[in-house]
């Protein structure tokens, strides 16, 4: 596979990790070329990841790269469409960071182009491809707890009173430039992992709240209350402002034969717990030639499903869903009042 990389920054340079891992391993994958709009910042990385050719923007590499078979779009998220349609009308495939988008519109849109032109929509949902996270799901499918009833997500890291991001990555807290608050930016992570493991939310009542401390017009903290078909009823705090001092950043899943307990931070810990008693679970997270295990899973998956010209596992329809619940429970904020999906 013969990849264009759209954004040489933290993401982009995620994707890059990923793809030569992948080609150092024997996979028919490699980066041929990057376009990023910051051309000095570009002429940098292409010398660093010893990538040839450049292009200042999407369309002269389209316009170049004829024999391309994908793009990878790590770009401010109000770009997301844009790149799509035009990827898609060159017939390529697409990899897309996430959120997909911002509004439901845009993703319909992206979907839309890409089945049009018959090409596969794959959004860049790494949460999904993390070994904790896949070891969880494991568990459940095993029956190890029985049915899900209750329990909480919260992946509470190392908060603060300020909600920015430093250099190239400013954007991210500035919705002015497709930027978002924590909910949209991190809770997108936590929702699609929490459809992965408890099938399709029903319901979210959401709530924000912040110190006086906090420094920003967007949303400290949201605390949710997710209702899901298979009868789970589960919490979600996520946060830019809680400080989880590496020992509170969990998921907890209560069912019916057992208790499912994560500690996502260092050391990564499964454990579950029954009546027969308490297994522990070997899930901390793993590199793979340099690259992040999860990226690398990833564009693995992005690969088989182009190959297999079938729907990836975070397709662009899996993926908008998870952004439908992620705009329920913006509205919900907005309303005080849960929001049916």
């Amino acid at each position: 596979m013969k990849l264009i990389i759209v954004g040489a920054g933290w993401a982009g340079e995620a994707h890059f990790k990923a793809a030569e891992a992948l080609r150092r391993q024997g996979a028919d994958c490699r980066v041929a070329a990057l376009v990023d709009v910051d051309q000095d910042h570009l002429r940098r990385k292409a010398a660093e990841w010893r990538v040839r050719l450049t292009y200042p923007d999407l369309s002269a590499a389209l316009d170049d790269q004829v024999d391309a078979d994908a793009v990878v779009l790590a770009t401010p998220h109000h770009l997301h469409r844009e790149g799509a349609e035009a990827a898609a009308a060159a017939g390529k495939h697409v990899l897309v960071e996430k959120p997909m988008a911002l509004t439901l519109a845009d993703a319909d849109a992206m979907i839309a182009a890409c089945d049009r032109a018959g090409v596969c929509l794959m959004v860049a949902e790494s949460a999904r491809y993390r070994l904790a996270n896949l070891a969880v799901r494991e568990a459940l499918d095993a029956g190890k707890i029985g049915q899900v009833l209750s329990g909480r997500i919260h992946p509470i890291t190392r908060g603060r009173h300020t909600y920015m991001y430093p250099g190239r990555r400013a954007w991210l807290a500035d919705p002015a430039v497709g930027g978002s608050g924590i909910w949209m930016l991190n809770g997108i992570h936590t929702m699609s992992v929490a459809r992965m493991l408890l099938g399709e939310p029903t319901r979210i009542y959401a709530r924000e709240v912040h110190s006086d401390k906090f420094q920003s017009p967007l949303e400290a903290t949201v605390v949710a209350l997710l209702s899901f078909a298979g009868g789970a009823e589960i919490t979600v705090t996520i946060s830019a402002e809680l400080h989880g001092y590496k020992r509170f950043g969990d998921i907890a899943l209560f069912g019916s034969d057992g208790t499912l307990h994560l500690r996502r931070d260092d050391p990564v810990e499964l454990a579950v717990y029954t009546d027969d008693g308490e297994e522990r679970i070997e899930c901390a997270e793993d590199t793979i030639e340099g690259a992040a295990g999860a990226f690398v899973r990833q564009m693995k998956e992005f690969m088989a499903a182009v190959a297999e010209a079938r729907e990836p596992l975070t397709s662009g329809r899996s993926e908008r869903r998870t952004l439908a619940a992620i705009l329920a429970g913006y509205e919900s904020i907005r309303t005080g009042g849960p929001v049916d999906l």
